[in-house]
């Protein structure tokens, strides 16, 4: 009897330890799962190492994690036809949904078509797709990038209105042929300068968004023209800072003024100093985040505007507060 009642009662402690010990293992289980739901993104982005990619892919990866996803982000080096492969890969890898940051225009329409055959929700952002093809993708996230231009031209206007001079040369460096951004803000500056007596001295000069061929541009804009500079305007942050040392290793900081587009930290800096007379808005934070935002609604087959716009706007020194720097 006491043998049975012996095992018996060993019986009952090994369930009550099992049960001890499996409770935990079930939260456990379920904090899991709450940090994750399965699903993964991937993102092929063009310009990963410019000083705008950094944040804006940092915030993708943010927002990834709070709602739930895996991410992974790769280098697409602004080359279409590795971007397509590196699409083709992540499929086959069981990816669930995809983001895609193009490298210029021209080369989208495969892109585009591809991404639409898998039959998977996608969203592109930043540089707008070929008009040909800008239908067919379910979610553009960008800025109106005509409109980032024209700011840039009505500051071009206010700054020669509040700093008179016999004339109005501005030195104009860009980013990337091809780059739709490239091309919209040119548009968009050309528009509001086109009835005015401002005058752009060089031809186009790319400097492919990177500070060091932005300052070997510079250092050849004032060689060639000198004192004959107004103003000089660049269509990035990163561009502003090669111009910027090249004007200071020239001696010349103080004979003329600057205007950007941009929120880096030395955009900042030089708002605060006076030294850069203002810029314009574009927040990679806020692209990142929307781009996640949207392609969350598209997992989940809810509705998205077709075009996501990016606001923008200029930025004086009195506005640093309103805005967040990289």
């Amino acid at each position: 009897m006491r043998k049975v009642l012996a095992i018996v009662m060993a019986i009952m402690l090994a369930a009550i330890t099992f049960a001890g010990c499996a409770k935990p293992a079930d939260q456990s289980a379920t904090a899991d799962a709450a940090k994750s739901n399965g699903k993964k993104i991937f993102m092929s982005s063009a310009y990963y190492t410019a000083p705008y990619g950094a944040p804006l892919q940092q915030a993708v990866k943010d927002k990834a994690a709070e709602l739930g996803y895996e991410i992974q982000i790769v280098d697409g080096e602004a080359n279409a036809d590795k971007q397509l492969s590196q699409f083709k890969t992540a499929v086959a890898d069981g990816y669930d949904a995809l983001i895609y940051w193009p490298g210029d225009t021209a080369s989208t329409p495969p892109i585009v078509e591809y991404l639409n055959s898998t039959g998977l929700p996608w969203v592109a952002l930043n540089t707008m797709v070929d008009d040909s093809i800008l239908d067919k993708v379910p979610c553009m996230v960008c800025s109106d990038e005509v409109e980032i231009g024209r700011a840039l031209g009505r500051l071009i206007l206010e700054y020669f209105e509040k700093n008179p001079s016999d004339t109005k040369n501005v030195a104009y460096i860009e980013g990337s042929p091809g780059s739709s951004y490239t091309t919209h803000l040119t548009e968009g500056i050309n528009e509001i300068i086109a009835a005015s007596d401002v005058v752009i001295l060089n031809d186009h000069m790319y400097s492919e968004y990177d500070p060091s061929k932005a300052m070997t541009i510079m250092d050849d804009l004032l060689t060639k023209f000198g004192d004959k500079i107004d103003l000089v305007v660049t269509q990035d942050g990163g561009m502003f800072q090669g111009a910027y040392n090249a004007i200071s290793a020239a001696g010349k900081l103080g004979q003329f003024g600057i205007i950007c587009q941009g929120q880096d930290l030395i955009v900042k800096e030089k708002l605060e100093s006076g030294e850069l007379y203002a810029s314009v808005a574009q927040d990679p934070y806020r692209e990142g985040s929307l781009s996640v935002e949207m392609l969350d609604k598209l997992i989940k087959g809810e509705k998205v505007e077709q075009w996501v716009v990016n606001p923008t706007g200029p930025i004086y020194k009195a506005d640093i507060p309103n805005y967040t720097w990289f």
